[in-house]
């Protein structure tokens, strides 16, 4: 399996029967292998989580399948590719072609994504991440804490393979705690951070800070768009 980091929160899996595409917007792809089912999945309408260029993956002899938030409006899929598209909600279940996909609620907008796809587990965070903020009121730091830590109880006992969870700079001395909240109540053998912002500098600061150290191991060392990564 190969994970491929694209940009900000967008990632590429690589399975062996199957491609799953988070959150594109902009950069680089990977050549899709022909043969391959591609899943693309939008966790929110934002534009640095989507854009309506993933429809144009859709090529003859390719078969492609959208999990798109229905925040999104449905009037920007493609006539042609309405029946390849589910438009999710939070706390829902889907399933398409034996993809499972669960949903949690963001504390921003939109959902989160579990995706089960060739017997491995899969957890896009999209905006779902505490969003905690020095100088807000503390009662509104709090309150974005518990409701964080809410969803999250939803991953409890899941055995997530790879998940993909935000370590955004812009939180400064709280740029950690989505990353800390996500490795207390559930974890993953591989967790990539995303929605860096172009500062891949927290992700070794995180990785060296020792109350971090049993779950540095499994945090990857993401540092430049078109990263690669060969998971067992």
């Amino acid at each position: 399996m190969k994970v491929t980091f694209i940009y900000h929160s967008s990632y590429f899996v690589e399975l062996e029967h199957s491609c799953l595409l988070f959150d594109y917007y902009e950069g680089d792809l990977p050549e899709i292998p022909e043969g391959k089912t591609l899943y693309v999945f939008a966790s929110h309408s934002h534009g640095d989580h989507f854009s309506p260029a993933v429809f144009q993956l859709a090529q003859p002899g390719r078969e492609v399948f959208y999990f798109l938030s229905n925040d999104i409006f449905a009037r920007r899929v493609p006539e042609e590719l309405k029946e390849h598209t589910i438009m999710v909600a939070p706390h829902a279940s889907y399933e398409a072609q034996g993809l499972k996909v669960a949903t949690l609620e963001s504390t921003d907008m939109g959902v989160a994504f579990l995706v089960k796809c060739e017997e491995k587990l899969f957890y896009h965070a999209g905006d779902l991440n505490c969003w905690v903020w020095d100088g807000a009121p503390r009662f509104q730091n709090d309150a974005m804490k518990a409701q964080y830590q809410k969803e999250l109880a939803l991953l409890s006992g899941k055995e997530i393979y790879a998940a993909f969870v935000p370590l955004d700079p812009r939180q400064e001395a709280d740029f950690d705690l989505g990353m800390k909240y996500f490795f207390e109540a559930a974890g993953a053998e591989y967790v990539f951070p995303m929605h860096m912002w172009d500062d891949y500098s927290v992700v070794p600061l995180f990785k060296s800070t020792p109350t971090y150290r049993d779950w540095a191991s499994h945090v990857m060392e993401v540092s430049r768009p078109g990263q690669s990564f060969e998971l067992s």
